[in-house]
């Protein structure tokens, strides 16, 4: 707004000036004509020097090039002008002119004619355009049948005299403005970008439960909004995680008691039901509890080594005598070309499978775990075997987890990632419907994903982490 109104001034006083300029020139041929007229003093600004004797005689045969204040490579501008005499005859008066200029040729074909002028308007004219060009010309002038003289009128329409242009500055000014606008601008709506990619990617790369204030202040309200909103919504599950805790462990007393009392049941059948039943109640506390807890996400992150982790979760299964292999992963590692001492192989690329391919990202590894844990669960509950296998680029970490059951609709098991949605085989296999809830809650606090594709004996479950 400020840059704005500075340039829209200086621009206005430099057409102001500009014309206030013109106007004292204009004024100035006023009263050059009538001092010619009138043979009087020309007044401030103009100085009137009489021509005589041989230069005098020069003039009149027109070769102002001799005159000693003229060289013969300047430029001769001649002119006439016919003003009416202002006696109320019609009469009209010649005032015969020559510029000389060591710059330009002065194009008298601007003034608007040099017939039936008023008295003094054709000269005003004339002094105008003179000071419209950055010049110090030296004008020759007679009036009628009088002396030539000489004029200098520099003060008023000469280079110096000429008011300072600041419209160049101005639209400077403006442009670097608009320069200065669009940075701030384009900064903004970086800010605004920036944060709103944390946002929509809030994991363990960004922070989790509080951002700092940055930016504009409309965007800092923003931030001081969200950093209330997660703080009370950390407040609410720390207070369900306890009160969730209470509850499991108040239950925990009555859950004996009863099954002590199932105990004394002479009926077999009856009391492995109510066992079954009792176990079912407390499981499901349980798988709760882990749930809310998981989304507490309370475990800070650190960098790990993601194929080490998958190993000793794989280690651990294969010590159970549970049916768990880990795929080879052939991560390359492109060594340098042997120059010297290279016998046969000179000059040849040579790749090495490292025996631990290192994947470095940054993770909860108590909570990555526990996600890896869950899908090899269902792997082996619902398909009999896993094989895990690990994938990763530059930009995110893949972990495989392929299982030889019945293949079904992915489909159908991306809606199971909702908590206590479980498929079609709920009476025939025992869960919670809270394992794959669990994965999926893990997989976004680290900005991943989890999905399920067609493998090649049965369904295919990808979890996606960033690096």
């Amino acid at each position: 707004m400020a840059i704005g109104i500075l340039a829209t001034t200086m621009w206005m006083q430099s057409i102001t000036a500009w014309e206030r300029h013109l106007n004292q020139a204009y004024i100035a041929g006023l009263r050059l004509h009538h001092s010619m007229q009138t043979n009087t003093p020309s007044g401030e600004g103009l100085i009137l020097t009489r021509l005589s004797g041989q230069d005098a005689t020069l003039a009149d045969a027109g070769l102002f090039t001799k005159l000693p204040q003229v060289l013969a490579s300047d430029y001769i501008t001649r002119l006439s002008i016919n003003t009416f005499a202002g006696n109320g005859d019609g009469r009209t008066n010649r005032i015969d002119i020559a510029i000389v200029s060591s710059t330009l040729q002065y194009p008298i074909a601007k003034l608007k004619g040099s017939e039936n002028k008023p008295a003094g308007s054709g000269l005003a004219e004339l002094t105008q355009l003179l000071a419209s060009y950055c010049a110090e010309p030296i004008i020759f002038a007679k009036y009628e049948q009088g002396f030539w003289h000489k004029i200098d009128g520099n003060a008023i329409w000469g280079c110096d005299a000429a008011p300072l242009d600041l419209r160049l500055p101005a639209l400077l000014i403006v442009v670097v403005g608009l320069m200065i606008l669009s940075t701030l601008a384009f900064s903004t709506s970086g800010t605004f970008q920036s944060f709103a990619q944390m946002l929509a990617n809030q994991g363990l790369h960004q922070g989790s439960t509080r951002y700092e204030r940055e930016g504009p202040e409309e965007l800092g309200t923003i931030i001081d909004a969200i950093n209330e909103y997660l703080e009370g919504q950390q407040r609410s599950l720390s207070k369900r995680a306890m009160f969730l805790s209470g509850v499991s462990h108040d239950l925990g007393t009555p859950a004996t008691r009863l099954r002590l009392r199932a105990e004394a049941i002479q009926d077999k059948t009856l009391r492995l039901k109510i066992n079954s039943d009792i176990d079912h109640m407390t499981g499901m506390i349980m798988s709760i509890l882990t749930y809310t807890q998981t989304e507490i996400n309370d475990e800070p992150p650190k960098k790990i080594s993601l194929f080490s982790l998958v190993e000793s979760v794989v280690a651990d299964y294969q010590d159970a005598g549970q049916n768990v292999t880990l795929a080879e992963t052939d991560l390359p590692n492109v060594t340098g070309r042997t120059i010297l001492f290279s016998g046969g192989d000179k000059g040849k690329w040579s790749k090495k499978q490292s025996p631990s391919p290192q994947i470095v990202i940054t993770a909860q590894p108590l909570a990555l775990k526990r996600a890896l844990t869950n899908l090899m669960d269902n792997a082996l509950k619902y398909g009999r075997k896993a094989v895990v296998s690990v994938e990763a680029n530059s930009v995110e970490a893949q972990i495989h987890i392929d299982d030889f059951g019945i293949a079904i609709d992915p489909a159908k098991l991306q809606r199971l990632t909702s908590p206590f949605q479980r498929g079609d085989n709920i009476g025939q296999v025992k869960g919670s419907g809270i394992g794959l809830a669990i994965v999926t809650t893990i997989a976004e606090q680290h900005g991943g994903q989890l999905e399920f594709t067609k493998g090649q004996f049965g369904i295919r479950a990808t979890l996606t982490l960033p690096r």
